[in-house]
This record gives structure tokens, C-alpha cells and sequence, in this order.
């Protein structure tokens, strides 16, 4: 008999623990709730997620820095190519010269683009040194990607003129 009254007034105990539980997950719930009504995720922009840096459910904290939620185009009509020019080549290289370029998914179009933007801190990579040249490119059509890799020609010069042929 005393086994089962003790038992039992352990099994009261815990249904007094398991309902208090309740409560502290009933408060914990309100607090997320009330919490929730304040969050408020905007963009700075309008455009195309690109990127998704977080899982749906992950929970996320802001310290000395505002982590990266989402990557987003704003236009992807409109896109640039971050290219590296050697040293020995970035003398020849104009603001509004014209370059060509192809990417591995239409290896038969060749896309053109003008350079809009050179750089000028050095990147030293095993004692070479390079430059970043921006190009801006027109992608009306949507074919090109972020991320795709160009294979860039800088247009240094061009000759035009007629060619005659002798009879």
C-alpha cells in the first residue's frame, strides 16, 4: 500500500510539472507571437532573389553586423563582368572600349559589352599582379546568369576600310 500511495503522489507531482510546462510554453508561444508582429523583413530594392542564405525556421541574429538573408538582382537586364587584366596589359586599357566576350552555355554567341570602370588596387596572387576591369554588358534577353564565367576580349584597337582587290 505505501508503493502504491507513493506512486501515486509521484504521478500527481507529475501532472502539476507537466501542466506548468504547458504554461511556460503557452507564455513562450505568446512571446513569439507578440515578437513575430514586430519582425518586418524588407528589401532595399526590387528585383530577382538570386540567393537564399538562411533555411525556412533558422533563427537569425543581428550583432555587429546585419547578416546577408537574401542575394537580389535588382535588374538583370543590365549586368557587369568583374574581370582581372595582367599589369603588362592595364595600360592599354580605356574607360568605354569596347570588349567581347563568350560564356560556356552559348559558346556560339559572342556577347558585347564597354568597359565602364578600372580598378585601381593591385591583387597579388603568387607575385602576379592584376587589376579588376568592370564591364558593363546589355542581357535584354536574359541569357546570361549571376555567376556565369566569361572568356573577355578587350577590343585595344580596329582598323576600318575598304579593301580593293587588283585585278
Amino acid at each position: 500500500m505505501d508503493t502504491s500511495e507513493t506512486n501515486y503522489a509521484s504521478a500527481k507531482a507529475q501532472v502539476s510539472v507537466s501542466k506548468a510546462q504547458i504554461s511556460q510554453a503557452e507564455a513562450a508561444l505568446r512571446l513569439s507571437e507578440i515578437n513575430l508582429r514586430f519582425t518586418k523583413i524588407v528589401s532595399p530594392v526590387d528585383g530577382t532573389v538570386v540567393s537564399r542564405n538562411v533555411d525556412v525556421g533558422q533563427t537569425v541574429a543581428a550583432s555587429f553586423q546585419t547578416p546577408t538573408l537574401f542575394n537580389i538582382a535588382q535588374d538583370l537586364t543590365k549586368m557587369q563582368i568583374d574581370t582581372s587584366v595582367a599589369e603588362a596589359d592595364i595600360g592599354r586599357i580605356l574607360v568605354d572600349q569596347s570588349v567581347e566576350f563568350t560564356v560556356d552555355a552559348y559558346p556560339e554567341i559572342t556577347f558585347k559589352g564597354l568597359v565602364s570602370e578600372i580598378r585601381n588596387a593591385p591583387i597579388v596572387v603568387q607575385n602576379v599582379v592584376t587589376y579588376n576591369v568592370v564591364v558593363k554588358v546589355d542581357n535584354r534577353e536574359l541569357k546570361l546568369k549571376p555567376g556565369m564565367t566569361a572568356n573577355v576580349s578587350v577590343i585595344v584597337s580596329e582598323k576600318k576600310g575598304r579593301y580593293r582587290m587588283q585585278d
